[in-house]
């Protein structure tokens, strides 16, 4: 792993550290505790080295920016580190630090456990996960994509960082190097495939986005089960105007994206008392996925 804040042409830009400093102080100010190991791995794999040259960077009310480091670079180095998801012309994204780090602290990887990830994007959540792993660790991650696989390992590689990559379809898995202690998935879903929690031991803990802006943290059980929470993504962004978490959850629940669905989920969340996304669990068996609300006797979805 590198060490010093360096271009690969050897550069020294010392506005980066005081930049990164005050994304970890942004993302701490997200959220209510952010441990050392997670805060120490940001800090030793800076963003930019996995953030395109040229891009858009997505600001929070739904539009989007170019960003050329070539002919702006100022404007590029303040995208980077102000914290907004940033798409390549690939489509492939670096996401935004704070879902990254929210995502970190609930999968809490430690030295060496073997880790999945779902989704390799550009390269930069499996690097802090070769971090927190340790070189005793084993990381491994399946981009479905070959061309974003490819950017990836070229970007993960001039970082000095080697994870097993392989290129395939995330949602089979991968169970050549099963079981793992922890499957991380970095895109969003709403349904969880069985073979993720498969493939993980007994105890470890599956963490993937759900559906409009929330994470879902499941520890498998002895039977080959696996049950557990919602929590909000600090980058949440509301389904509606004024939205509360829970009702942006129930309506991801029970109504998907349609419109009319959302509002009669809306109003559902209402007749349940109106609960918080924390309240909501998941239960997953080899026969499927189940919701429920406040014990898992009571399926809602």
């Amino acid at each position: 792993m590198r060490a010093s804040f360096r271009e690969r042409g050897g550069v020294m830009f010392p506005h980066i550290a005081w930049q990164l400093e005050a994304m970890i102080a942004a993302i701490i100010a997200h959220r209510p505790h952010l441990t050392r190991p997670t805060e120490q791995a940001l800090r030793a794999v800076p963003r930019h080295w996995f953030v395109p040259p040229v891009g858009e960077s997505l600001e929070g009310d739904g539009r989007s920016a170019l960003i050329d480091r070539e002919t702006d670079p100022p404007a590029w180095w303040d995208a980077v580190y102000a914290g907004r998801p940033i798409v390549a012309d690939d489509g492939c994204s670096c996401p935004a630090p704070w879902a990254v780090a929210d995502l970190l602290e609930l999968l809490r990887p430690a030295p060496g456990q073997r880790v999945l990830e779902v989704g390799t994007r550009t390269g930069w959540t499996t690097a802090l996960l070769c971090r927190l792993a340790g070189r005793s660790g084993s990381v491994t991650s399946i981009e479905a994509d070959a061309t974003v696989a490819e950017q990836a390992a070229k970007n993960l590689a001039a970082a000095g960082t080697l994870p097993h990559l392989v290129v395939g379809d995330g949602t089979a898995g991968w169970a050549e190097r099963a079981p793992y202690d922890g499957v991380l998935a970095t895109y969003s879903a709403r349904t969880v495939p069985y073979a993720w929690i498969a493939q993980t031991k007994p105890g470890g803990v599956v963490v993937t986005p759900y559906g409009d802006g929330h994470a879902l943290r499941l520890v498998v059980g002895p039977d080959g089960t696996a049950s557990g929470g919602f929590s909000p993504l600090a980058t949440m962004k509301r389904a509606g105007l004024d939205s509360p978490p829970g009702a942006v959850l129930a309506m991801d629940v029970l109504a998907g994206d349609v419109l009319a669905g959302r509002r009669d989920a809306c109003r559902t969340w209402t007749d349940w008392g109106e609960p918080e996304p924390e309240r909501f669990g998941v239960t997953i068996t080899p026969g499927g996925q189940r919701v429920w609300l406040d014990s898992p006797e009571r399926v809602v979805g």
